[in-house]
């Protein structure tokens, strides 16, 4: 189509208002070449709406006729954009707009039903090169309809929403914001509408809005639409007062503050929020309670700090214990600020209790039972014990809480590695202490453990010195000087009223000539090494007394070196140890005897044959060894009980004393067997004929409390040197007659013959057992109780091999042990005993039971064995035992055989957890000087010398000396043997720790051990 503009040659219609530019346009067309013809021919109706629309105030246009002729007035020219001036007169179809598609359809609408038809929020892209903006429209299609009633057009009327939509988005987007920032911040935050009396006061308010912080913060949830009051009805008045006059007021305020409800210090800030009428408070507010607990912690270490800092300086000023623990109370109270303090120290020296510190300690002997069991626990395991509640821990047993308002509870070691008592604080009430409080007490305890050390050691320093003053002047016999070169130089007054020396006389070296002849080249041997050396000289010798008799003397004396590293004198003094010495030897002498028949024992037996043997060896003479072993006496002890048993055996004695010649030797072996050394026989059959009297005069009847009893012995005898010339190898020959000669008829001898090592005899048959019960598991462990003498408590268990033969009659381990030791066998019968005491043990633990320490005996042939501890090792690490629960019993005679080498042994054990007993203590050779150098934790005093309390006094003197042993070598003391209350009554009375014998408990089978002696609980 033509451009319908032309160049104003159409008239001016005089109904056309002058419609501005558009309108100027309109009257420009050449209306004729458009679809709506010329103007004269346009309908009224079209006139009309032509002439409504140029002259509207508002963006309006026409599509008019069955194509839709646009005409529109200069308010709708921003809408068409750069599509203006061109659309005037065409199609909307042609006029090239992208939103005819969204336009058209819904013109046919309006023109096909006459109905007017919205649409909103258009978005108008006006196309222009200048930049504007996008316009939102609302518009409003109208049917036109002509003088015939038919619809001609559609009136296009629009509205521009773009400032309001604009700002509504706008406000949107602000909202979304708020709202962002409202879900996401950290603070909490509130809209609270407040509520008051009739007089003007906040009573409450209610939440109108809270983000999801204000519950974190709070822990209070679901609080919109609800009142403070019905929330939490104890809320403190304060924060209606202060949220109150910020609604009244408007005037914000910010400020710190506690939240009582929950224990919370609160950072905040309110504002009136709203119109004033709405009485609206908006509170932001964020959690300071760790800025604030932190500060106030920082405060108060400041002032910890400089307390401790006092308290430390006072310590070290203290001029004496009892000064020192009174300093280290006061300052325990300013730290921690607890009800009370307490102070013990297990030396047994100071015991205290602070009953408010600030007005001194109050010292005391004995505390509490519950502060000592606490105190014990925590030097027990070098741990400080932080016990909130001590009714609710359980480290507190029941039986001393009887009475107690303590509570809470810190007591902390005082000392080193190896604590000396404990400093604690308590309080009335239950009391968590903080790691700063348990700090300081820890510092403060460790400073008072170190001053209180060096105060103790200038205490020993004095009442050593005391001691050594006390000693020269009162037990030294004789005090003495030498030069740098050891010689006498100075007149000894105290050496000559001893020896009767004049100073002419024992001067230079001749003080050498009051020593014994027998000691004197090691004595002077011994000086002249330790002045050339420069080390104390130490010594025991015999000094001829004034009146003539030689007494025993300790010679002690050291070098005194000047200023210059050189030594200027010896100080020397002499101690008389005659009595020790005397008291040593009756010691020795008891110890080489029975203590039951007096009969020599199984060392000096041994000692005495090496000796015979040699001499034999010498002169050509020949001899005879007879084992002794009495039938029957078992039953006679269980029937009659230890004390008739033991009386049977000394009458056993008495005849065989009778039936020998004067040159013959009588021992005990132990138990039941005796052995009789037969020196310088012309003949054998004097052996023979020796035995048969011991037959026939042993197997008479003996009259034993009024009842007649009988046993027979059964003696097997070897020959020397027909059999062998050593010991052990004459006892294992008389031992296997002895067996052959019970074998055949009970109340026998038989002679050793070399047949017996390959027959089917007793040992071979025992060895063939064990072998048996080893592959098979048939050994059984038995377990006797050790008490503490004290307490009465179960203290551990001695765990006792069983082996049964095969009538069933259970064997004895003095008939079973030497064949396993001799075959080989007591490696594994002894792993196969330490498996099994660790698997009781850990049994008794599952069962809830409480399962004590387990001693086991170890032989002195498994305990030479090259891998005894790697295999002892391995067995805990299998069986999972605690190896502090289980104790080695090793022999003195073990021990000593060479101690250098069991000591490393030992050590070796006691670096595994295991806990070491020297058994059988008193009967071998130890040396004190070896035996301070063991690593032991016990002494077991053998039974020999415990049955002979009640009848000899040697036995006593033993039993006191190993006693006071023990307890100066700081090792525990056990009694084995224990069979009457006498007996038990006196180890009780001289502090014997431990016991055991039938007296207190017999060996029994593991179920019917833990019936009797293990309870359920926790072990304490």
């Amino acid at each position: 189509m033509d451009d319908p503009l032309s160049d104003g040659r159409t008239p001016l219609p005089e109904w056309l208002p002058p419609g501005g530019e558009t309108g100027a346009l309109v009257r420009r067309i050449d209306w004729g070449r458009t679809a709506l013809g010329p103007v004269a021919q346009w309908p009224g109706s079209l006139k009309t709406v032509v002439a409504l629309v140029l002259g509207a105030g508002f963006p309006a246009a026409l599509l008019w006729g069955s194509d839709l002729v646009q005409l529109y007035n200069d308010g709708f020219r921003p809408l068409l954009g750069v599509r203006h001036p061109e659309a005037l007169g065409r199609t909307a179809r042609d006029s090239g707009t992208a939103a005819w598609q969204v336009h058209e359809p819904l013109c046919r609408q309006v023109m096909a039903d006459g109905d007017a038809v919205m649409l909103s929020e258009q978005v108008i892209d006006p196309s222009s090169s200048d930049g504007a903006r996008p316009l939102y429209v609302t518009n409003c299609y109208s049917p036109v309809r002509c003088e015939d009633g038919s619809i001609g057009g559609v009136l296009v009327t629009v509205i521009n929403d773009t400032p309001r939509i604009l700002a509504r988005r706008r406000q949107e987007a602000s909202e979304a914001r708020y709202r962002a920032l409202f879900e996401s911040i950290d603070e909490g935050f509130c809209i609270l509408e407040m509520i008051f009396d009739g007089h003007a006061e906040a009573v409450d308010y209610r939440f109108i809005e809270v983000n999801p912080a204000f519950g974190q913060h709070t822990g209070l949830v679901d609080v919109v639409g609800r009142r403070m009051r019905e929330l939490v009805p104890e809320h403190e008045s304060f924060w209606y007062q202060i949220y109150g006059e910020v609604a009244l007021t408007g005037e914000p305020v910010r400020f710190q503050r506690r939240a009582a409800m929950l224990d919370r210090w609160f950072d905040v800030y309110a504002f009136r929020y709203g119109k004033p009428d709405e009485r609206q408070v908006a509170v932001v507010f964020s959690d300071i309670t760790d800025e604030v607990r932190t500060e106030a912690a920082l405060l108060a270490g400041h002032v910890r700090f400089r307390r401790l800092s006092e308290g430390l300086e006072r310590l070290s000023r203290a001029d004496s214990s009892a000064e020192l623990l009174d300093e280290l109370l006061r300052a325990a109270q300013r730290l921690v600020g607890a009800d009370g303090i307490t102070v013990e120290l297990d030396n047994g020296r100071f015991r205290c209790i602070g009953r408010g510190a600030m007005n001194g300690a109050v010292w005391e002997r004995s505390h509490h039972p519950l502060i000592a069991s606490v105190a014990e626990w925590t030097v027990r395991h070098c741990r400080t014990a932080v016990i909130v509640d001590v009714r609710d821990d359980d480290r507190v047993s029941a039986d001393v809480l009887e009475g107690v308002s303590k509570r809470g509870l810190v007591m902390v070691p005082v000392g080193g590695a190896i604590p000396t008592g404990a400093v604690g604080a308590y309080w009335l009430e239950p009391h968590r202490s903080d790691d700063e409080e348990v700090a300081v007490l820890e510092v403060l305890a460790s400073a008072a453990g170190t001053a209180l050390a060096r105060q103790l050691a200038s205490d020993r320093l004095r009442q050593s010195e005391e001691r050594f003053r006390v000693l020269v002047e009162e037990t030294a016999q004789a005090v003495w000087e030498g030069d740098a070169a050891g010689a006498l130089v100075v007149h000894s007054p105290s050496w000559s009223a001893y020896t009767g020396q004049t100073f002419e006389e024992m001067a230079g070296f001749g003080w050498l000539d009051a020593i014994h002849p027998d000691d004197r080249a090691r004595v002077e041997r011994e000086w002249r090494a330790a002045v050339a050396g420069r080390r104390v000289f130490d010594t025991e010798l015999r000094l001829r007394h004034y009146l003539g008799e030689w007494r025993w003397a300790n010679v002690r004396a050291a070098p005194l070196v000047g200023a210059d590293g050189e030594v200027e004198k010896w100080v020397g003094m002499n101690i008389d140890i005659t009595d020790r010495k005397e008291a040593e030897q009756r010691a020795h002498e008891a110890a080489l005897h029975d203590s039951l028949t007096a009969l020599p024992n199984r060392r000096l037996i041994f000692e005495y044959a090496e000796h015979l043997l040699a001499a034999a060896g010498r002169k050509h003479s020949q001899g005879a060894f007879l084992f002794i072993d009495l039938n029957r006496f078992k039953p006679v002890n269980d029937l009659y009980g230890h004390e008739a048993g033991d009386r049977l055996l000394q009458e056993v004695a008495c005849r065989l004393k009778a039936g020998v010649r004067k040159e013959d030797i009588i021992g005990r072996l132990g138990g039941d067997e005796f052995i009789v050394l037969l020196p310088y026989l012309e003949q054998t059959q004097e052996a023979m004929n020796i035995a048969q009297y011991i037959v026939e005069s042993v197997s008479q009847p003996f009259m034993i409390r009024d009842a007649e009893v009988s046993v027979s012995p059964s003696i097997g005898i070897s020959l020397f040197p027909q059999h062998g010339m050593t010991v052990d190898g004459l006892i294992r020959a008389a031992d296997l007659a002895m067996y052959q000669a019970k074998h055949c008829s009970r109340g026998a001898y038989c002679v050793y013959e070399p047949n017996l090592e390959h027959r089917d005899d007793v040992s071979t048959s025992v060895e063939g057992r064990l072998k048996q019960a080893l592959a098979k598991n048939t050994f059984a462990l038995h377990y006797q109780p050790v008490i503490d003498l004290r307490t009465g408590a179960v203290r551990g268990a001695e765990a006792l091999l069983r082996f049964a033969g095969e009538d069933c009659e259970a064997l004895g381990p003095g008939l079973f042990i030497p064949v396993a030791e001799s075959s080989g066998l007591i490696g594994a019968i002894g792993e196969w005993v330490t498996a099994e005491a660790c698997r009781q043990h850990i049994a008794w633990a599952a069962e809830g039971l409480e399962p004590v320490p387990i001693a086991i005996n170890v032989s002195p042939v498994q305990f030479r064995q090259r891998r005894f501890v790697q295999r002892l090792a391995d067995i805990l690490r299998d069986g999972g035992m605690n190896p502090a629960s289980l104790l080695l019993e090793i022999t003195e005679s073990a021990v000593m055989d060479n101690a250098d080498d069991a000591a490393g042994i030992l050590a070796a054990v006691r670096a595994l957890g295991v806990k070491v007993v020297l058994d059988g203590f008193g009967t071998g050779c130890s040396s004190l000087a070896h035996l301070g150098s063991l690593p032991l934790d016990k002494l077991k005093i053998d039974r020999s010398f415990v049955e002979g309390i009640g009848q000899d006094s040697t036995s006593r003197a033993v039993v006191e000396a190993v006693i006071a042993l023990g307890r100066t070598l700081g090792l525990e003391v056990v009694a084995e043997g224990i069979e009457s209350g006498d007996v038990l009554a006196y180890l009780e009375a001289h502090g014997c720790d431990q016991g055991q014998g039938y007296f207190l408990g017999r060996p029994l089978p593991r179920d019917e051990f833990a019936r009797q002696f293990l309870g359920h609980g926790s072990q304490s």
